[in-house]
């Protein structure tokens, strides 16, 4: 077993061997190295490493510890093995290993070596006298190997004991007292000290890892926009501006990607719309040479489509991922914009398009923002192993909000097609993760190291949650710029010898302006003090995003303000009265209408004593981080200002971490005037604190380390190698599911071949989703049981008529033995089944059965089952039952299930947590399981599930009848999880030597060269007639099990002998084909041994005669049977596309009714093919009418031409 990196503070133990390498011993290159002689080195490359990279780091660090006590006084331990670094198979260049009296006997590495990463490493350790030289090899068979991976790793070769003694000391004088003293290790010499301090660190980094960006690996950032402005030039032509712009967060992007190719020589491509639309294909072809010198990929979207996408974005999206609903919650709700919805469709398609060209699968594509979450979807439809990213800058609204929504699965699905998705804040990934779970069934998952995420359809989301880093540097040089200090000045003349209030908000309902406009007037009504002396200066721009027109809120605010400002015709502010007014240099509220330059921001918070923000609902709002930038240096203020202050709503995101703010509540308006009245009385020091507070926070989040975190845990997040992943669905609703390389769709003309060839066949199938369709869900007992656990219910579902015509059809073969594994009770399933002779019945899970080889008795797997414990288990069931609405309890008898899947999924789960906590300590003792899974809490036999019975069924029908060479095996819950592991770890994973599904199907193949030789024994003994045949009523297990073909004559299971009859004669076999189990002779020499002694007989020239053998002169030339070659043909396969230990899948219960009727058909039609006066032992071509077992004597058949008997 090869070392695996360690993970969550466990460390894997390295064992192996390699066949090509003896131990110590004579010969073999151990003992040429005693002999000091240098063996023939067999040396193993490293594994080359993708393109991608997706292996890991380049790189692995590796710690040896070993266990070695045989070592005499000046002798030391080293690793050696096949590598430089440990000596290439020379005892004198391995690796030395120290020991301390502290930790003795174990032998550790004192420094780490470094191999290549899925390097192969082949190693055994030596003893070496104090001279170097080689002293004795290890005691170990074979070599011992591990292959590297992860960033680092430590291989254990002494069964844990230096962890043991890290972890627990090892004073044996105070063993007395080691009840009453936690056993503490004095680490006595530094270098203990060192190596404990390195293991335990390694510990810790190997939880988080070492994801690296690959070289050849290029980041593609995918926004609405591009980072950039085009302006034309002299004569037409475009060019770029070298000034970034100011609008949303496109002032960072630019100086943020420069750094992050600058820092890292990475590659990065922004790909958006360029901000202007163009329609001759000259000009487009002319931006994007201009734009790819620069890793600029434009998007040149239809001007009317793009029109429709933003105000879809901006009237619908915008406002709903803000918590309004207005659309549903008014008396005359909207109808939803389908055609808007048509548009988003298609220009996330455009963007996609953009994309998919200029990438490989190994490149990291990171999207941006609520106006492109479909985009995702439709990259992940050309690259399935595309490795995207998607940050939500806005909240999330939700789960009621969500839920109303009637794209809400379309928007899921594209959220859910990436494999790391950003939030701000947790309280937005919470909404996700609730909406996801209500909406989708899926649960959130944690991980060591601090991971979380999502478990979607075999495939792990990362949820990050870290919000946009405002750049501190960037501004802070820019509010330090002549024009932003001069505009700063500008400001604060206007209103000289005033406290001013200031802010910057969207126009739209959401910034909370007339509450503000509200609060502040009161303020000054309530403290006429400062009636005069304090103002509000307000910059508000038209925005295109809001659910409703501005102009009504406009109108609203010019009422309640006093003034405007107003940029006069030499460039500077200026005030200007409102209408009808006259002298607006005394008033309270100033307004300016326009969207400004990042400069102005910057310069009215540059000039304002205390930030006022009233947002109603934001997903970060970067203008209190603009406002703390400004005063960086307020110790040293040109201006004279008083100390800032700064007065956040707790419904913006920043207030969660501006901790030196006052939150207040926007639409408590008292709250609000007191917070005004406290940010001017607070104490200076007290005010100073607070602003070094959010001033550290500011200045020491850094934006680089934002992008290059989200970089690195979406590259540690890449979809896995080796897995295979498939888009599911239609439209936008697509999902993609994660599969191991091997799992296909059920090849029907595979299992029609392999069942055809076979001779003995087990056929295990589930009933409810895959026989019948899954009905449990609409039936359901409401309240509390009343009664006791025996009056409880249960429902399912019966197969239809046509299906219980193909188990009967089926059945009729005596090769075949069919099982119904069922969760149901033994009288539903009679009543079922019941019609059907010779099916076999495992009700319960298995725990009682009844085989077609065991009669119509039911079987139990215990011998008197205590069933006391349901009693306990039911009435604390019937507790929970009261007070969780929507659960009830489910009776599978020799189960009970606490069912919540109809109850509120979080609710639920915490109640199924406590149950299960009261089920343990109520029923410890019992020998029952406690299961918590998924919508139940189910407690059972220990030891009883589908796979254990599926294991006995398989052992029953191999004793009886000789070796099973067709398994399958139908399920489609998780139930039946348990009968694929079973038949795994039944037939292994051995797939050599199969057809065209060898990579799905178990095959086994035991004629060895070994068993060959007993199958040619055998048969030179049938020849002369020295073996005769015995006739045992059941397969001697004594007897090894070779072919299933007559290549073993049917000896594998059976003995030759019996009297009064046996293969005389001298007759030659010259071709052996397919007979199974073939029995004995009894007196008077019938073929007997059961009925399934001769599976099939070919068209070879075979004779009987005389009264008691196989005698004459008759030539066995050929018994074929369909060249099964002794191989086991194992079909496991689930219903429904998704994540399985089975081996294939089918897509519904339509499906698997189809495959019953391929194999009634096949069965119908070899019965047709069957000459009148064709007969078999075994009953498994018999034509419909014949009785099994009415087989004539030996010496009345014939088959083909008769052979004449030689002379005497």
């Amino acid at each position: 077993a090869a070392a695996a990196a360690p993970s969550a503070g466990s460390h894997a133990r390295a064992k192996g061997r390699a066949a090509w390498m003896p131990a110590r011993g004579a010969g073999g290159p151990m003992a040429s190295f005693a002999a000091g002689r240098r063996p023939q080195q067999l040396r193993l490359k490293p594994v080359k490493e993708a393109a991608s990279s997706s292996s890991g780091p380049l790189t692995t660090k590796v710690h040896f510890r070993v266990a070695y006590e045989q070592v005499n006084l000046g002798e030391s331990v080293r690793v050696v093995g096949n590598h430089p670094l440990i000596g290439d198979w020379v005892p004198e260049n391995g690796l030395k290993l120290t020991t301390t009296e502290d930790i003795f006997p174990c032998w550790i590495s004192c420094e780490q070596i470094v191999f290549e990463s899925n390097f192969q490493v082949q190693y055994k350790y030596v003893v070496v006298g104090e001279d170097g030289q080689l002293r004795a090899w290890e005691d170990y068979t074979g070599n011992r190997t591990f292959l590297t991976s992860g960033a680092e790793m430590a291989v254990e070769d002494d069964e844990g004991q230096y962890r043991q003694f890290v972890a627990n000391g090892e004073d044996d004088d105070e063993e007395e007292d080691a009840d009453l003293v936690e056993p503490v290790l004095t680490i006595k010499t530094p270098e203990m000290r060192k190596l404990m301090f390195d293991h335990k660190m390694s510990m810790v980094n190997d939880l988080e890892g070492s994801f690296k960006i690959g070289i050849h690996d290029t980041v593609f950032m995918v926004a609405l926009s591009l980072p950039i402005k085009l302006i034309r030039g002299e004569g037409g032509s475009w060019q770029l501006d070298n000034k970034a712009p100011s609008d949303g967060r496109n002032f960072a992007w630019l100086p943020l990607v420069r750094e992050f190719r600058e820092r890292t020589k990475k590659r990065v491509v922004c790909v958006g719309w360029p901000g202007v639309h163009v329609d001759s294909f000259r000009e487009k072809a002319e931006i994007e040479r201009l734009l790819a010198k620069h890793d600029y990929i434009p998007v040149f979207p239809p001007q009317q489509d793009f029109d429709k996408y933003v105000s879809f974005c901006t009237t619908f999206l915008w406002p709903v991922f803000h918590d309004v609903m207005m659309f549903f919650q008014t008396s005359k709700p909207l109808a939803f914009d389908e055609q808007g919805w048509a548009a988003y469709q298609y220009i996330n398609n455009l963007y996609a398009n953009a994309v998919v060209p200029h990438t490989h699968e190994t490149d990291l594509i990171w999207i941006h923002d609520y106006h492109l979450l479909m985009t995702s979807t439709f990259i992940s439809r050309k690259l399935v192993k595309a490795n995207i990213g998607f940050y939500l800058h806005t909240p999330f609204p939700s789960s009621d909000s969500f839920k109303s929504l009637p794209i809400r699965e379309e928007l899921l699905s594209g959220m859910l097609c990436t494999d790391q998705i950003g939030f701000q804040f947790f309280a937005y990934a919470r909404n996700f993760l609730i909406s996801v779970k209500r909406v989708c069934g899926h649960d959130p998952s944690f991980k060591a190291g601090g991971f979380f995420g999502l478990e979607c359809n075999g495939r792990h989301i990362m949820i990050r949650v870290a919000h946009f880093v405002y750049p501190y540097l960037d501004t802070k040089q820019v509010v330090l710029a002549t024009p932003v200090q001069r505009q700063a000045v500008q400001v604060r003349s206007l209103f000289k010898d005033k406290i001013i209030f200031v802010s910057m908000d969207r126009c739209d309902n959401l910034s909370g302006l007339v509450p503000k406009f509200r609060a502040f007037k009161r303020f000054l009504y309530q403290n006429q003090q400062y009636k005069g002396k304090a103002v509000l200066v307000q910059y508000t721009f038209e925005s295109a995003s809001g659910y409703d027109s501005t102009d009504c809120l406009l109108s609203t605010l010019k009422d309640k303000a006093d003034g405007l400002l107003e940029v006069a015709s030499d460039g500077d502010l200026a005030i200007t009265p409102m209408e009808g007014g006259t002298d607006a240099s005394n008033g309270d509220i100033f307004l300016r209408i326009e969207k400004v330059s990042r400069d102005d921001r910057l310069a009215l918070f540059r000039a304002g004593d205390v930030l006022l923000d009233t947002s109603v609902k934001a997903g970060l709002n970067l203008m209190p981080f603009e406002f703390i930038s400004a005063h960086h240096d307020e110790e040293e203020h040109p201006l004279g200002v008083m100390p800032s202050a700064v007065i956040i709503s707790e419904f913006s995101g920043c207030s969660r971490v501006l901790l030196g703010s006052i939150r207040v509540n926007p639409w408590n308006t008292a709250d609000l005037v007191s917070a005004c009245k406290r940010a001017i009385e607070m104490d200076p020091t007290e005010k100073k604190e607070f602003h070094i507070c959010n001033l550290q926070y500011v200045s020491g989040s850094s934006p680089f380390e934002w992008f290059k975190d989200f970089l690195e845990d979406l590259r540690r997040n890449r979809k896995k190698e080796g897995m295979r992943f498939e888009a599911v669905g239609f439209g936008a609703k697509i999902r993609h599911i994660a599969m191991t390389q091997n799992f296909q769709k059920l090849p029907t003309e595979s299992v029609m071949a392999a069942y055809r060839n076979a001779k003995n066949r087990v056929l295990l199938f589930d009933n409810e989703g895959t026989l019948a369709s899954d009905t449990r869900n609409l039936f359901r007992e409401y309240g509390a049981p009343k009664g006791d656990v025996s009056d409880l219910k249960s429902h399912g579902s019966a197969p239809d008529e046509r299906v219980l015509e193909c188990l009967r059809t089926l059945c009729q073969d005596q090769r075949n033995t069919v099982v119904i594994l069922s969760g149901r009770d033994q009288n539903m399933l009679d009543q079922w089944f019941g019609s059907v002779p010779r099916l076999g019945l495992a009700a319960e899970r298995g725990f009682y059965y009844r085989l077609p080889m065991t009669g119509n008795t039911w079987h139990c797997m215990q011998t008197n089952p205590d069933y006391t414990w349901q009693s306990y288990a039911f009435e604390i069931m019937r507790q929970y039952v009261k007070r969780t609405q929507g659960s009830f309890i489910e009776s599978k008898g020799s189960a009970l299930v606490w069912q919540y899947r109809d109850a509120d999924q979080h609710f639920g789960s915490w109640q199924a947590k406590e149950l299960s906590t009261n089920l343990k300590d109520l029923l410890f003792g019992f020998d029952v399981e406690i299961v918590n899974g998924k919508g139940h809490v189910e407690v059972k036999l220990r030891g009883v599930n589908k796979g254990v019975a599926c294991t006995r069924v398989l052992a029953k029908v191999t004793q009886l009848f000789g070796e099973v060479d067709f398994v399958l095996c139908i399920g489609d819950d998780r139930s039946d999880e348990a009968m694929f592991e079973a038949l795994t770890a039944y037939f292994g994973n051995d797939e050599e030597g199969n057809d065209s599904t060898s990579s799905q199907v178990s095959t086994t193949d035991e004629t060895s060269e070994g068993a060959r030789s007993e199958i040619d024994a055998a048969a030179r003994g049938v020849a002369t007639g020295s073996s005769p045949l015995s006739s045992p009523s059941t397969s001697d297990p004594t007897i090894p099990r070779t072919s299933d073909t007559l290549g073993s004559l049917g000896l594998a299971k059976g003995r030759t002998g019996g009297r009064g009859g046996g293969f005389g004669g001298a007759g030659t076999l010259s071709s052996l084909g397919s007979l199974n189990n073939m029995g004995a002779m009894g007196a008077g020499g019938p073929l007997g041994g059961g009925d399934r002694s001769l599976a099939r007989l070919g068209s070879g020239n075979l004779s009987f005669g005389g009264s008691g053998g196989l005698g004459g002169s008759g030539v066995l030339e050929d018994l074929s049977g369909g060249g099964g070659g002794g191989h086991q043909k194992v079909f496991s396969c689930t219903v429904g596309r998704k994540p399985s230990a089975a081996k294939f899948y089918l897509d519904d219960v339509d499906e698997v009714s189809e495959l019953l009727g391929s194999l009634k058909s096949q069965h119908d039609r070899r019965s047709k093919e069957v000459p009148q006066s064709y007969h078999t032992w075994s009953g498994g071509d018999m034509r419909k009418g014949m009785r099994v077992g009415s087989m004539p004597a030996l010496s009345s058949l014939a088959y083909g031409a008769p052979t004449a008997r030689p002379k005497p």
